[in-house]
């Protein structure tokens, strides 16, 4: 019968240690907004000519792990990640210069008015006025982004670029052709006209009334109930059901009212 061998009391001899299993490592712990907002500062100062900025980025993104490829317009990290480097928004470089040169700042106010005056224009094929209100701008320090629908201003401020008003971007481009102007009273007329022909649901005769007005450089606002005139004038669009004769006692005590 063979025996057990006998204990030596020596204690067994440690397993190996299980390998934790491998996990990816982000590039020297950079996310991806810091690479992108390098690539744009890259980019901007190619588009400047800077070409000793633009080395000194991209070696910077070198000891990141990041390579470029600007023929493909693609960089690539060392942990597998890629992405598109994205164009440069050359309003907004042209905007950040013109900040750096001490231009005048505009309020929310005058950028929002100068913002709708340009998609307007462009609504209307107005190039030529568009290009100058963006530049204007520019000039002072704002960027637009039109895939973003934003404008930004150098010191932060930003705001969205609305949808375009169809009846003020005609009415813009009536006024700059020289459309000839209404009197306050012709323009509450024409209203009053077009606000009963609705009521009757005449929208034929409405559309046409509002064309009028078009023409003349006024536009309606559905949403305020008012309606501008490109001189900078405006009043409250009055609903109302009164008939001709009625109407025309309104207007004639309104200009009486005036005259006194």
């Amino acid at each position: 019968v063979r025996k057990a061998p006998a204990e030596t009391g020596a204690p067994p001899s440690p397993k190996p240690p299980v390998a934790a299993p491998m996990t990816k490592q982000r590039s020297s712990g950079t996310s991806d907004e810091q690479v992108k907002g390098l690539l744009m500062r890259r980019e901007q100062a190619r588009f400047s000519r800077e070409f000793d900025q633009a080395d000194r980025l991209r070696e910077q993104l070198a000891k990141l792990g990041v390579t470029l490829d600007d023929q493909a317009k693609t960089w690539r990290a060392a942990d597998g990640r890629s992405g598109s480097i994205t164009q440069v928004n050359v309003s907004e470089i042209h905007a950040q210069k013109a900040a750096k040169s001490g231009a005048a700042s505009l309020d929310d106010a005058e950028i929002n008015r100068l913002v709708r005056e340009r998609e307007q224009a462009r609504y209307t094929n107005d190039y030529k006025t568009a290009d100058r209100l963006r530049d204007y701008l520019e000039r002072h320090g704002v960027s637009l982004d039109v895939k973003e629908a934003k404008w930004l201003a150098a010191d932060g401020r930003w705001g969205q670029i609305p949808p375009v008003n169809i009846s003020a971007a005609h009415a813009q481009k009536a006024a700059r052709a020289g459309a000839p102007r209404l009197s306050e009273d012709e323009v509450q007329r024409i209203l009053v006209q077009r606000e009963q022909a609705r009521a009757r649901r005449d929208y034929k005769t409405a559309d046409v009334l509002r064309d009028q007005l078009e023409k003349h450089g006024i536009y309606l606002d559905s949403k305020e109930k008012k309606w501008h005139a490109q001189d900078g004038s405006s009043g409250a669009i009055i609903v109302s059901n009164l008939g001709d004769e009625e109407v025309g006692k309104i207007l004639a005590a309104r200009q009486a009212a005036r005259l006194r």
